[in-house]
């Protein structure tokens, strides 16, 4: 049985979590009752204490799915190991680190400065990862004890998942659309009291 190429087609899932942070983000700010507790839709204050109690906007949950092929070699012979591989990751921003700026209570208009999206958690799914197989070649297809090295490449591939996993978060147009959704989402949440904010970008 002939291991699978080395080069396969990856397939990313992302999933945009957006509307259910702006009904996490009107429910933090507004209460059961639909607006903020003894104020008019009209009549809060734009502040960024009420952003920063959010603590963490999540903006994107990324499904990964790919088959990675990891490879020991020696002197005589080498080993392959090909696993499908699952995870996921979560990108967001770290609103306790937002900053308000040039308000105008006049008009309800000010500037809210955000830290870059950050990559929030990183998983791999040991439950839907799946070994294709396990291939030896020269003297380690012969050689007793050889179980050694069949370990010792599926423990090499599971890392090398794992990093694959991480490596997808660092996807640059990702990150650039949890910027996208991060914007959509704190609009909607200055709109509902009456406010505009301009979204800026620290890094």
């Amino acid at each position: 049985m002939k291991p699978p190429p080395k080069s396969s087609l990856k397939f990313i899932c992302m999933i945009a979590v957006t509307a259910a942070a702006c009904a996490l983000v009107w429910r933090a700010e507004t209460g059961s009752s639909g607006r903020p507790p003894g104020l008019s839709s009209h009549s809060a204050a734009l502040t960024v204490e009420r952003v920063q109690a959010l603590s963490v906007l999540t903006t994107l949950k990324v499904d990964v799915a790919d088959a990675v092929v990891t490879e020991l070699r020696g002197h005589a012979g080498g080993t392959k190991a090909a696993l499908i591989v699952r995870g996921d990751f979560t990108v967001g921003v770290d609103l306790s680190a937002a900053r308000l700026s040039a308000v105008d209570d006049k008009a309800r208009t000010a500037v809210l400065t955000l830290p870059p999206p950050r990559v929030q958690s990183v998983r791999l799914d040991h439950e839907r990862t799946r070994l294709l197989g396990i291939w030896s070649s020269g003297l380690w297809a012969i050689t007793p004890g050889g179980g050694d090295g069949d370990v010792a490449a599926l423990n090499a591939a599971y890392r090398d998942a794992q990093r694959f996993v991480a490596a997808a978060a660092n996807d640059p147009e990702l990150l650039a659309r949890a910027r996208r959704q991060a914007e959509q989402v704190l609009t909607a949440f200055f709109a509902a009291t009456g406010g505009t904010v301009e979204i800026r970008w620290s890094g």
